[in-house]
């Protein structure tokens, strides 16, 4: 018996040896909060809501981004559009409003809900003349993908007609090469978690009309698509990204994403900055899944 668990004992100590020296870094175990995903969303709720102070909301951001860049660290460069995927498959650039020019960050601020007239964010739209959100192009309903590599921070699925929220229906990714956060909204639908990592062309909703004024007719459907950079600070800061859509290429269909949600750090191999090699090569562990799948919706009886 003493023999056969000194053999279970050098077996494992054996692979864990290998390991350290294989393409797939630690567990993070060491550090990490797995309540992570929920104080993003509730700080996201509390501001909206205006139950928290501009300056308590930045401190709980500047909190919530330490945990998120410790286990995610950057290395400050920023690839652009290199690499980026359009955020809706089968289309491009061109689909952005008014080429560009709707980008207005004067005066933004993400924890003062009482602030307006931003609107530091490109909408990228689809062509519905009836307003059913379905493309009257392709008799479709339009995927919203990931842009690129990169982690699910928040979502809001269930949207009330009567909500005077604007938002919507959304899904917050972190980007692992940007070092930023992706906020889309107006989704028909979410279908993407909180925890789940993403890679471009993952497919994180559908293009929809939920929001207070996304749902009035005299807004065209669209997806709403702002990127905000961390500062130093970690505090957010938004950026015109319409030259990295001009540069991101288009996917035919979307993908579904690789890696269920997981809701703790430690369930996750420890990423690496940015570097010239794809960034799922970090995934070795995961080579054995199931290749992803094309995912095509279509409207019963719009075909």
């Amino acid at each position: 018996m003493k023999l056969l668990m000194f053999s279970f004992n050098f077996i494992f100590a054996l692979f864990a040896f290998a390991g350290l020296h294989s393409d797939q870094s630690l567990p993070l175990a060491s550090y990490g909060n797995p309540d992570v995903f929920d104080r993003f969303k509730s700080l996201l709720v509390a501001v909206r809501e205006q139950k928290i102070s501009p300056d308590s909301a930045r401190s709980e951001f500047r909190s919530i981004m330490t945990e998120v860049r410790k286990a995610y660290p950057h290395n400050g460069e920023h690839p652009g559009g290199k690499n980026m995927v359009f955020p809706l498959a089968g289309s491009n650039y061109t689909a952005v409003g008014g080429k560009g020019l709707g980008y207005r960050d004067v005066g933004f601020d993400l924890f003062d809900h009482t602030v307006s007239g931003s609107h530091p964010a490109h909408d990228i739209f689809i062509l519905d003349r009836n307003y059913d959100c379905i493309d009257d192009r392709k008799n479709t309903y339009i995927d919203i993908v990931s842009v690129g590599n990169g982690i699910v921070m928040g979502t809001e699925k269930n949207w009330q007609d009567t909500s005077e929220y604007r938002g919507g229906n959304y899904v917050w990714v972190y980007d692992f090469e940007r070092g930023g956060l992706w906020y889309y909204a107006h989704h028909r639908k979410v279908t993407v978690e909180p925890g789940q990592v993403v890679e471009p062309g993952n497919k994180l909703g559908e293009v929809g009309r939920t929001g207070f004024n996304a749902k009035s007719k005299r807004s065209d459907t669209h997806l709403h698509l702002m990127f905000l950079d961390l500062e130093e600070d970690l505090l957010p800061c938004p950026v015109n990204s319409f030259d990295w859509l001009k540069e991101a290429r288009t996917v035919t269909y979307s993908s579904e994403p690789r890696y269920a949600a997981r809701r703790k750090w430690m369930d996750y191999p420890k990423m690496t900055a940015p570097s010239s090699k794809p960034l799922t090569s970090s995934f070795t562990a995961f080579n054995k899944l199931p290749a992803r799948k094309k995912t095509f919706s279509v409207k019963a009886g719009r075909l």
